[in-house]
């Protein structure tokens, strides 16, 4: 059965909208940890997630946590929308020329929707990285006067700066997030809804863990060129003591 363009895009619209609100703290963290790198060890990543959840609350309040969400929301919003309205597409493209749908089908289906909607949205993903990201003091207050640093210095190309690494993070991510998606969801035959949950969470955990590295790459090419304040640091607590390496 196949469903229309138009349902696909709501669908996603709505759907990205919700999870964005839901997941704007957490967002925010993984992007101050991904941008202001700090020696850390998995024994004391617990305690650095405290005192940078403790530091932002005191010292920027608790609407930080949603710095910089006008930005993701249009973002996840119009991602979301374009995305699953293009896989939906394609999708119903395959099944007019009696394909038949496979993990195969679905994961290039993904990876090619994936890419097309994050060329399309990826202003909106540079502005909330950069809003997430700033600590105290803030260099640029809102949406605006980012888009207007950017086009002044950098003109509607800085728009897109680190667009090529986001590309090769979402084509895999995207492409086995479906794919993974569709093979669990040919296994599950009870309880749809219930395993609809359980297959999204599973395939979006498995498929991000394994491209994060090129997220993170993602993240520190976005913030080049980028203005900081001295105090910039300060986004995420470090701990004292000599700097070492980043390690992996």
């Amino acid at each position: 059965m196949t469903s229309s363009v138009w349902e696909g895009a709501v669908a996603g619209a709505v759907a990205g909208g919700a999870t964005r609100v839901l997941a704007a703290p957490l967002d925010l963290l993984k992007i101050r940890f991904q941008v202001h790198a700090a020696p850390s060890t998995p024994h004391d990543l617990g305690t650095r997630l405290v005192r940078a959840v403790t530091h932002i609350y005191g010292e920027e309040g608790v609407r930080t946590f949603w710095r910089g969400n006008v930005a993701a929301t249009g973002l996840w919003v119009s991602y979301a929308a374009i995305q699953f309205a293009c896989y939906q597409s394609l999708q119903n493209a395959i099944v007019r020329h009696d394909h038949t749908l496979s993990w195969v089908w679905y994961s290039g289906s993904g990876a090619i929707a994936g890419v097309v909607a994050t060329v399309a949205t990826y202003p909106l993903d540079l502005c909330r990285t950069v809003l997430a990201s700033q600590g105290v003091p803030k260099v640029f207050p809102n949406m605006r006067s980012f888009a207007s640093h950017m086009y002044a210095t950098q003109g509607p190309r800085g728009f897109f700066q680190g667009l090529s690494p986001t590309v090769l993070q979402i084509a895999p991510y995207m492409g086995l997030s479906f794919g993974i998606y569709s093979t669990l969801a040919d296994l599950s035959t009870t309880h749809p809804v219930l395993h609809a949950v359980g297959n999204g969470a599973i395939a979006g955990f498995v498929s991000k863990l394994i491209v994060y590295p090129l997220d993170t790459i993602k993240k520190r090419m976005q913030m080049q060129g980028i203005p900081r304040p001295a105090a910039y640091g300060a986004a995420i607590p470090r701990d004292r003591g000599p700097v070492q390496g980043h390690g992996a």
